[in-house]
């Protein structure tokens, strides 16, 4: 029984070896993150199938700070895309009108998506979700709005 799962598991690591040998064709990517979140973000892969994205997102009343660990695999049959999930965490500060003084927030993400890398131009489009929700502060209007295009230049 024990020697059966062992090879099992010996068969699963393979697999997952060779699957991520060629999970993403660049090293790292830079551009501009479209959507709920809206900012600037980089993506870089420190291993064939794990990347870390940083996205920094401002505007008039807030500024939010999120890093994220994503695994990307490629969708079979469907060469230049791939499919990633990851989760993370953001630090921010919001000003409620109706509330006086800045507030804080700190959080937890959750991500998933399609990105297609162009074989020929440096570029890669991704398309995701990123609920997220904050354990300091109720500004938890997140959950549900967390849909965004990123448009990346990427160094190969």
């Amino acid at each position: 029984m024990k020697l059966r799962n062992l090879f099992i598991v010996g068969l699963l690591a393979i697999a997952a070896v060779t699957t991520t040998a060629s999970a993403q064709s660049y090293k790292t990517a830079f551009g501009a993150r479209l959507g709920y979140d809206s900012g600037i973000t980089l993506k870089h892969f420190f291993a064939p199938a794990s990347a870390f994205e940083g996205i920094l997102s401002a505007g008039p009343r807030y500024f939010q700070l999120t890093g994220l660990y994503e695994y990307q695999q490629p969708l079979p049959g469907a060469p230049g895309l791939d499919w990633f999930v990851g989760l993370g965490a953001h630090i921010g500060n919001v000003y409620y009108k109706n509330h006086p003084g800045d507030r804080l927030f700190i959080g937890g993400d959750l991500i998933a998506g399609l990105e297609y890398t162009f074989p020929t131009a440096p570029f890669a489009i991704s398309l995701d979700w990123k609920p997220s929700f904050n354990f300091v502060n109720d500004y938890n209007d997140y959950w549900y709005a967390g849909f965004a295009l990123s448009l990346r230049y990427t160094f190969r």
